[in-house]
């Protein structure tokens, strides 16, 4: 009976102990986590497609509400949509006479592992790709320029659609490089005519101009950058068939965050040869609400046992 009581406190103790280290041991390092030294943590991921955020700048002050998720399938665990959504997203020159808006914008893309897709017409098959597919909506975009004149023209986009052929062909949202036809409606309104203004003109595009957008993003969030180029021919109900071109630069670093929320700073660069007129913008983006990034643990740690 001597030897049988410590035999059997042998497992309760070394229980104890490994109980107690697992306690005092630092947790393991989380690449999208900070700690403090008081046990506290910080995020240094960031999820640049789910947040409510205001930007102030040389262009002017706006806004948006951006959100991205992506659309899985039980039965075929290698193909999900990337969707990506911006809503609202306006900016007002305060000091300008200039005002650019978007009701709703929309990119849907749809990847899988082995780049395929199946023709169901007569016997199935399956025809491999080295691209996704996706496409891309607008709808109800709005832009102004004043000139000191009370005559001044309204450019109405109705709706804008094109079809996506992803190059990138990534699971995941940090890289993009898609190209396209474009096709849309925009509506110019003059607003030196009545009480709304009258139209003025009409252009239209039915898939006669070509899309390439970039779009890169560091594993944080960090850092991000947005390129695209549109270019090709217009008709326009005054002057018929019309060479137009589009592009456009951006570039987004965080530079802090405050209780988790970044604080950005933002570069831009555009060109139109509608306008014929090059607008450079620098200025910093807060971000408001946002959804914080799934690889984000901000439990606080447990460094001491109590």
């Amino acid at each position: 009976m001597g030897t049988a009581t410590p035999a059997l406190l042998i497992p309760a103790l070394v229980s104890s102990l490994v109980a107690t280290l697992a306690m005092i041991t630092p947790a393991r390092a989380e690449p999208c986590t900070g700690s403090t030294g008081g046990g506290g943590r910080f995020a240094t991921c960031f999820d640049l497609g789910n947040r409510l955020s205001v930007t102030a700048g040389s262009d002017g002050v706006g806004g948006a509400i951006a959100l991205r998720h992506v659309i899985g399938f039980d039965d075929e665990p290698d193909l999900v949509w990337k969707l990506e959504h911006v809503v609202a997203d306006a900016t007002h020159g305060s000091w300008q006479e200039r005002f650019s808006g978007a009701l709703y914008r929309g990119r849907f893309l749809r990847h899988t592992r082995h780049g395929h897709i199946v023709l169901p017409l007569g016997t199935p098959r399956k025809v491999f790709l080295p691209f996704d597919i996706g496409g891309l909506v607008e709808a109800g975009t709005v832009r102004w320029a004043g000139n000191g004149d009370a005559a001044q023209t309204l450019r109405i986009g109705v709706v804008k659609t094109a079809a996506l052929f992803d190059f990138a062909r990534t699971r995941s949202f940090q890289r993009r490089f898609a190209i396209g036809p474009v096709a849309r409606w925009d509506v110019d309104v003059d607003r030196g005519t009545g009480s709304l203004g009258a139209v003025d003109e009409h252009a239209v595009s039915l898939f006669s101009t070509v899309m390439a957008d970039l779009h890169l993003a560091s594993k944080t969030g960090v850092l991000s950058a947005n390129v695209r180029i549109e270019a090709g021919t217009v008709w326009h109900s005054d002057t018929g068939w019309v060479p137009e071109a589009v592009a456009e630069a951006s570039v987004e670093r965080i530079v802090l965050a405050v209780n988790d929320r970044p604080i950005a700073l933002v570069l831009g660069l555009k060109y139109e040869t509608a306008t014929e007129e090059a607008i450079a913008r620098v200025g910093a983006r807060v971000v408001l609400f946002h959804r914080t990034d799934a690889r984000v643990n901000l439990r606080p740690l447990r460094t001491a046992v109590r």
